[in-house]
């Protein structure tokens, strides 16, 4: 096996990267409290600005408890941020198992941890190890997922990527968008444009977003989500990406990072290339999905961008299956698929212009145009007007 990587060998936050922390912290804090008033300020639809369904503050998860763990700002919960980012990967990476019946936000960080989550990889690690290496053959290094060694990563060193179960969900992801064709067309919008506008619902702890930074650094990148959530992926990537330009709320940040709390979506007026949700919408209430449809159809996509998610079927555990409500309302439909199941969910790339993009056969992994889809645009919420 590879080296292991513990907390010990994490770089230690600063003074200066602890206060500003802090400031964010703050930040979010302020976001929540202020949810209701600018939610009657705007007289904004409160069935799609507040939290719902999985999501909802009497959901059985952990992050509302978590939120308030994390906002404390203080410098231990912060060297092991990684370890209380369960709630968006469903997998606990100092037990080294899935979070499934697991409380992060109560997690002790005793002095002897690293003790601990070394024996645990040791033995339960090798899974994703293996994983890894056979899902990464042939893959670019630009399209390698590279965790920082930051805010208490811990897992197997493997030609300076930590190896873990969460490197192996966003290297998925990674995989399909590069396979798909995606990733080629977004280079080629860079080169005849400049930059490529990308928006990603419901950012989990910001990976994908820290991934895209890398490997476009041209893009200029937002992050909805609930203000709760947000926090986590403010954090992730102003502490581990300080050279970028970062903003908050809805001011735009040319080829830099911006997070905009949900209940702001509707007034976010804006064109994009690229839409991303993974996971997090088939966890939203049905009414929650067709709305940020709505906003996809009538602004965010009118100008041929595209919709890439990756959503399992939730509805055994009484939540949503997202992709059956994209089915009936996008005309244009990629289907990537592969043999081996994604890990993660299926994968899809919908539009409302016809797509073309060049796949890559890769490791088994290829494309399946669904075309010509055509489907009569309804009415989703009369009585809102829309």
């Amino acid at each position: 096996m590879p080296q292991v990587v513990l907390l010990q060998n994490n770089r230690r936050l600063s003074h200066a990267e602890v206060a500003r922390a802090r400031v964010i912290c703050d930040e979010a804090l302020g976001w929540v409290g202020h949810r209701e008033a600018y939610i009657n300020q705007h007289s904004l639809d409160r069935r799609f600005a507040l939290p719902d369904a999985n999501w909802s503050y009497d959901a059985p998860n952990d992050f509302v408890q978590l939120f308030r763990r994390i906002s404390q700002s203080d410098s231990q919960t912060l060297a092991h941020f990684r370890g209380l980012t369960q709630v968006f990967t469903g997998y606990n990476l100092y037990e080294v198992c899935k979070g499934f019946g697991l409380r992060a936000s109560t997690m002790e960080l005793s002095a002897n941890l690293d003790e601990v989550i070394s024996a645990r990889l040791e033995k339960q690690n090798h899974l994703f190890v293996g994983r890894w290496r056979k899902m990464t053959v042939g893959i670019p290094r630009r399209f390698l997922f590279k965790p920082p060694l930051l805010l208490g990563e811990v897992g197997h060193d493997i030609n300076g990527v930590i190896v873990n179960s969460d490197t192996c969900t966003y290297q998925e992801r990674i995989n399909l968008i590069y396979a798909s064709g995606l990733a080629d067309w977004l280079d080629e919008k860079i080169k005849m444009g400049g930059d490529v506008r990308i928006v990603e619902i419901g950012g989990g702890y910001g990976a994908l977003c820290h991934w895209f930074k890398q490997a476009y650094p041209a893009a200029s990148y937002t992050i909805i989500d609930l203000p709760e959530s947000l926090l986590f992926a403010r954090l992730y990537i102003s502490l581990t990406r300080p050279d970028l330009v970062t903003v908050a709320g809805l001011a735009e940040a040319p080829h830099g990072v911006r997070f905009v709390p949900n209940y702001m979506a509707e007034q976010l007026n804006e064109r994009f290339d690229l839409v991303i949700n993974t996971l997090s919408m088939s966890e939203m209430s049905e009414y929650q999905i067709k709305r940020y449809v709505d906003l996809m159809k009538r602004v965010w996509l009118t100008d041929r961008g595209v919709f890439f998610e990756q959503n399992q079927d939730n509805r055994a555990c009484g939540l949503q299956c997202a992709e059956q409500v994209f089915k009936l309302e996008f005309p244009e439909h990629i289907n990537v698929v592969s043999p081996r199941r994604p890990r993660n969910g299926s994968p899809n790339i919908w539009a409302l212009s016809p797509i073309r993009l060049k796949a890559r056969r890769l490791g088994g992994i290829m494309t399946r145009l669904i075309s010509k889809i055509r489907v009569r645009r309804r009415n989703f919420y009369p009585e809102s007007g829309f």
